[in-house]
């Protein structure tokens, strides 16, 4: 039986990203099929890279949700918005990791790391959108993830 809990963290990540409203949508910068690379370092300096392998179906949902062997990745075109999901080890009280990159949609990809359990990384998730959204270079959004004690990301195809 699968756990709700990934699904309550996807609706809860775009609630709280908010959409423009009925701007024109550009083309999806993810595929079904594709792999992605999550590089991640935490507030305290503990590196993390993992591999998304997203399913070959097509995304369900707005946002787009592309379902992975270890998690999702999600699209918001209104925003643009990715956040790739690490859920895998979560239920074996093992830690979830959250991406949560803002802007632009050209990989490579920087944005906020959340790790921890699955509750701490769904109840952290405004703080991430909110330190991707005022971020305006690499060096602040650093300064910023590290001042709320987030980390930094970088999403890529492989």
């Amino acid at each position: 039986m699968r756990s709700p809990a990934p699904t309550l963290l996807l609706a809860l990540a775009f609630a709280l990203a908010g959409s423009s409203g009925g701007a024109s949508q550009p083309a999806s910068p993810v595929q079904p099929g594709q792999v992605w690379r999550l590089d991640g370092v935490t507030a305290d300096g503990e590196q993390f890279q993992t591999v998304l392998r997203l399913r070959p179906q097509p995304p369900a949902g707005q946002p787009l949700t592309y379902r992975a062997d270890r998690g999702a990745l999600l699209y918001d075109p209104r925003v643009p918005s990715l956040v790739a999901l690490d859920t895998a080890d979560a239920g074996n009280g093992g830690l979830a990791l959250a991406c949560v990159t803002l802007g632009s949609t050209r990989a490579p990809l920087s944005g906020v790391l959340i790790s921890g359990p699955l509750p701490e990384v769904s109840a952290r998730l405004k703080e991430a959108f909110a330190v991707a959204s005022v971020a305006r270079t690499p060096a602040d959004l650093r300064a910023a993830a590290r001042e709320l004690r987030l980390g930094t990301c970088t999403l890529r195809r492989q």
